[in-house]
């Protein structure tokens, strides 16, 4: 999720791409312009910060205030992300918010992972308003650690986005459980990559040479990372690429 205050504006690159005439919802599905305006229009804040959460950032160093927040992604990566969700998609994004909303509008199922409950509400609530069914998404009320093991869907995804907790080791552990589950040339987003164990766990998906990197976004040193599964693979180290390289000689 990006910093707060770090959201450039939807509408405009809606507007420069010729997509939206203007009209309200309801919107079918594969509307994704009509998505993209909405979001930006309303630019629901589903995040909420608590006093605990202040002191520990501020004692971290950062600056940030209780109550009500937004957290969610550049434009950029939401019209990213919508270029390429298709309709026929099932997905699933650790962490929630602005793009639980879009990926519940134009997938055919989606999955997201958080704990917090209050966010679940509050998103729910947003897309009932704005004619988003909310059975298109499925959440896993807990701990990405505990919720993502017992996931079973029966069918692979097709798009994940990380984007969860960022701490050492969630973002490896939160693709270690969803890669099981993601199909060969299904697509990986790798959210705040400014982050070290998301930056370090890219560099792993990248000297291993399972994932191609195929997009980066940027804005305002906040940085998203998109990946296509190249193939499956075993966890030894010795079918590991990126492990081999690393041994000690």
């Amino acid at each position: 999720m990006a910093v707060m205050g770090a959201r450039d504006r939807i509408d405009d690159l809606v507007a420069d791409a010729g997509l939206y005439d203007g009209s309200m919802l309801p919107y079918a599905a594969v509307d994704k312009a009509k998505v993209l305006h909405r979001l930006t229009v309303d630019n629901p804040a589903f995040h909420y910060a608590r006093e605990d959460q202040i002191r520990r950032v501020m004692a971290a160093g950062f600056d940030m205030t209780a109550g009500e927040c937004n957290l969610a992604p550049s434009a950029e990566v939401l019209r990213w992300i919508a270029g390429r969700v298709t309709a026929d998609m099932i997905t699933i994004e650790t962490g929630a918010g602005q793009t639980t909303v879009l990926f519940a509008a134009l997938a055919k199922h989606h999955y997201c992972c958080t704990e917090a409950a209050e966010e679940i509400e509050r998103i729910r609530t947003y897309m009932e308003g704005i004619g988003i069914p909310s059975g298109n998404v499925t959440f896993l009320l807990g701990s990405s650690d505990v919720a993502l093991p017992q996931l079973k869907i029966g069918e692979r995804f097709d798009f994940a986005f990380i984007d969860g907790c960022h701490g050492y080791p969630f973002p490896a552990m939160d693709w270690h459980h969803i890669d099981k589950l993601l199909r060969v040339g299904g697509l990986l987003g790798m959210d705040n990559v400014e982050l070290r164990p998301v930056r370090e766990h890219c560099e792993f998906l990248e000297e291993n040479g399972s994932y191609e990197r195929i997009a980066t976004i940027t804005a305002e040193g906040y940085f998203v990372r998109f990946y296509e599964k190249l193939r499956d693979e075993h966890r030894e180290w010795v079918d590991q690429e990126y492990s081999r390289s690393k041994r000690d000689r």
